[in-house]
């Protein structure tokens, strides 16, 4: 079981979660919802980061006699943690973060304020488990054979206990993907002090976008085709095709990248440079094609999106949530930030068919809501931020998301608009005098 503990960080007072397979929060800007989605992305990443670390020795980058495999993880993991926060000198407070693995291993990291030198301090703390662990990696690397598969396989299983791939999908995806001619050559011009400028989580993202883009070269069902009869692994049919129906109705058409040009197809006869399509496109093409790529492959992933109903209108943000647990329930993980009661509602619908399930006829309820989009209320996880602390927001007895949640801004909206009504009432009838 992982776990997340957060005391004093950014916006975020106090937290203590159960990480879940699919996990929501919601609330106000600045409430803290990033802040602790970059946490569990962090931590999920780490192994990457050790992993990279190993590679650069390999690769001569750090070839000094004294090298010491725990030092420099522990330099790197802290590069990242800055580049992923931008912590300021002036905290408010000191505060910690402490994240459990599922093998129960434990990092904990401290921000402390330096009163008499204006800085941060920054500590980043291996339980001894972990440290065993890493003196023990540390012989295999420096072995003359080098086996990196078994190597990756330590570090997921032993050490982290993880071998989920985490996947950050950034708000403000529309930036991006509207400077799509020019940010390959941005990207491959700058330095590495100059991509640490880069807030680390969207740096991510930009690698994974330039990594990916040349896949996309045929329609989502002709790379279905193309990738049963290449790889050696079963891949769900079913499951990618309803996927690609539904990207379709999304993005009302289809990214293709061809000759290093990307295009966005209406039709076979009608397409415009992707920098040319609508706002509500871009943001949305890069969290379909990412999500679907991973359906495609041999890997699982751990998906953190934010504010996937970007730009998108009411009915396509149901579709993107029926999207989103598509793919979840293949055999990914995902968490998502939302300000949009819309997600909230559609979710709310996929947890009722699953609960409902086992009552009605299966076939009629499979034509309102197809069953490979059903959320399992025991593997969720949904809160609300406000004033830096936590609130759940599953209602156990009905197994879905607290109604006043979803409902709470629209009825707040609706008061006002009833108390104006009053006014104009009173008015009428001479109730009330206009000043």
């Amino acid at each position: 079981m992982q776990r997340l503990e957060i005391e004093h960080f950014g916006p975020v007072d106090s937290c203590n979660i159960t990480i879940e397979d699919f996990m929501i929060f919601t609330g106000a800007q600045a409430s803290g919802k990033s802040t602790i989605a970059k946490c569990i992305f962090y931590f999920h990443h780490l192994k990457t980061v050790l992993f990279q670390v190993i590679q650069r020795r390999w690769g001569g980058l750090e070839s000094f006699t004294d090298w010491n495999l725990k030092e420099a993880f522990l330099r790197e993991a802290r590069n990242v943690f800055v580049q992923s926060f931008g912590i300021e000198e002036k905290l408010l407070h000191s505060g910690k973060i402490v994240f459990q693995y599922d093998n129960g291993m434990i990092i904990e990291i401290r921000i402390q304020k330096i009163e008499t030198e204006n800085d941060v301090s920054i500590e980043i703390l291996l339980d001894h488990h972990i440290l065993a662990l890493l003196e023990k990696l540390s012989e295999n690397i420096e072995a003359k054979t080098k086996n990196v598969q078994s190597i990756r396989d330590f570090i997921e299983q032993s050490v982290f206990g993880c071998d989920f791939d985490a996947v950050y999908i950034p708000a403000g995806r529309s930036l991006l993907t509207m400077m799509a001619p020019q940010i390959q050559y941005i990207y491959a011009v700058m330095d590495d002090q100059q991509k640490r400028m880069i807030d680390y989580c969207t740096q991510c993202y930009l690698e994974e976008v330039l990594k990916l883009k040349d896949f996309f070269q045929s329609s989502p069902k002709l790379l279905v085709r193309k990738m049963e009869n290449t790889v050696d692994y079963p891949i769900d049919r079913q499951r990618v095709e309803n996927a690609a129906d539904l990207m379709q109705k999304i993005l009302g058409g289809e990214y293709r990248s061809i000759s290093g040009q990307e295009r966005f197809y209406y039709s076979e006869e009608h397409s415009v440079r992707l920098n040319y399509a609508s706002s509500g496109q871009q943001e949305a093409v890069w969290i379909t094609n990412i999500l679907f790529y991973y359906m495609l492959g041999r890997r699982k992933a751990f998906f953190i999106i934010e504010e996937p109903e970007s730009h998108l209108f009411p009915e396509t943000q149901r579709l993107m949530a029926e999207f989103i647990s598509l793919v979840k329930n293949g055999k990914h993980k995902v968490i998502i930030t939302t300000h949009s009661p819309y997600i909230l509602a559609s979710i709310n619908n996929l947890l009722y068919a699953n609960r409902i399930s086992k009552n009605v006829s299966r076939n009629e309820l499979n034509r309102v809501i197809p069953e490979n989009r059903w959320l399992d209320f025991n593997n969720l996880g949904a809160y609300y931020l406000e004033d830096g602390c936590l609130t759940d927001i599953t209602d156990p007895e009905f197994e879905d998301l607290n109604h006043d949640v979803i409902d709470g801004v629209s009825s707040e909206i609706n008061d006002i608009y009833e108390s104006m009504v009053q006014l104009k009432e009173r008015s009428e009838t001479g109730d009330s005098k206009c000043c």
